[in-house]
């Protein structure tokens, strides 16, 4: 019995071991094309009044409406695409995902966060423009360029509340990226790192 268990206990250990060496689930690769074709597919949604953005983005009681948008805009194409863990949508001031401050609080947080610098955003991650708690607005990356040292030198982004309605920025230098008033400081990713 006490060998059986020793074999069992063995296995198991060696199984773990190949189950971590594999590459990242399907899955995630599967939310990350969903959440930026739900993006897109909202190209030229408009508010209907002063950030009386499309009704479709209330997904719960707790989001505001009317509300500057962009990070509800974000929140619902996450949700639509099947993101498991998203900003809090509930609470008040800037301690919340309707507020672009709290996206980047929220995926530093939960290990979720990527600096501008190192480059490597990828489609499905939200772009933050400005630092916590001062961040100006966000977007959904749709889209990457990367150049032949496999950094991404290029972004296309769909951000709701950008001109008063969800906007295809088209494609930018990583470098360059403003919005809101603010440069982009790095991006909040759907999947954990």
């Amino acid at each position: 019995m006490v060998r059986r268990l020793a074999a069992l206990a063995v296995a198991t250990v060696a199984m773990a071991g190949l189950l971590s060496a594999l590459p990242a689930s399907p899955a995630s690769a599967d939310v990350r094309s969903a959440i930026a074709d739900a993006a897109i597919s909202q190209i030229g949604k408009a508010e209907t009044g002063t950030n009386y953005y499309p009704i479709a983005y209330k997904i719960n009681d707790s989001i505001v409406r009317p509300a500057a948008w962009c990070g509800i805009f974000a929140n619902w194409a996450w949700w639509k695409g099947g993101a498991t863990a998203r900003p809090n949508m509930t609470g008040s001031g800037t301690a919340q995902g309707h507020w672009a401050t709290y996206w980047q609080k929220w995926a530093k947080d939960h290990s979720r966060w990527k600096p501008i610098a190192n480059k490597n955003p990828a489609p499905g991650d939200v772009v933050v423009y400005g630092n916590y708690p001062d961040s100006r607005h966000v977007g959904v990356v749709v889209q990457v360029r990367k150049g032949s040292d496999g950094k991404v030198t290029q972004i296309r982004s769909v951000e709701g509340n950008f001109g008063d309605k969800v906007t295809d920025r088209g494609w930018r230098n990583i470098g360059s990226l403003t919005g809101g008033g603010a440069s982009a400081t790095g991006f909040a990713s759907p999947v954990a790192l």
